[in-house]
């Protein structure tokens, strides 16, 4: 099953990366192989904001749609993504917020899926570690476009 977990230091507030991982409905105007992002329920506790999400993954004329539960625990200032249905198997999905000053943070991301079909399954595993750093750089550059 692929794994992958990155630390990285980057020139934004804490609040406001949250921010842009967090507003999902716009996943689709910047994330790679996403072809649509709808937040279809939203709920807040005390200290957590829960997020009733779809997106639409494909490539070319290839498309699967998944929900899933997304868990902002504001405490600890983390983001735990939980897949209800759709195409993947198991997903484990979090991502951990640390301020550094009051305009810059370190993110702590760590990811490790499997699909329910075999071959899209061994497929993933292939060409995983691109397809990180691309969909990771993608947040990046939109910190950059939105936030500058």
């Amino acid at each position: 099953m692929p794994t992958k977990k990155l630390i990285k230091k980057l020139n934004f507030s804490k609040e406001d990366i949250i921010n842009l991982v967090l507003d999902i409905d716009c996943y689709k105007d910047f994330l790679p192989w996403c072809k649509n992002s709808v937040i279809k329920n939203r709920l807040q506790e005390k200290n957590r904001d829960i997020i009733f999400a779809d997106l639409q993954i494909g490539y070319k004329f290839i498309a699967d749609t998944y929900t899933s539960k997304v868990i902002f625990d504001k405490k600890k200032s983390e983001i735990k993504v939980i897949p209800l249905n759709g195409p993947i198997k198991k997903l484990s999905n979090i991502w951990k917020f640390k301020d550094l000053d009051k305009k810059s943070c370190e993110i702590s991301f760590f990811i490790e899926i499997e699909l329910n079909n075999y071959f899209l399954n061994k497929m993933l595993e292939r060409f995983f570690d691109i397809g990180f750093e691309k969909i990771f750089s993608s947040f990046e550059n939109r910190a950059k476009k939105i936030l500058i």
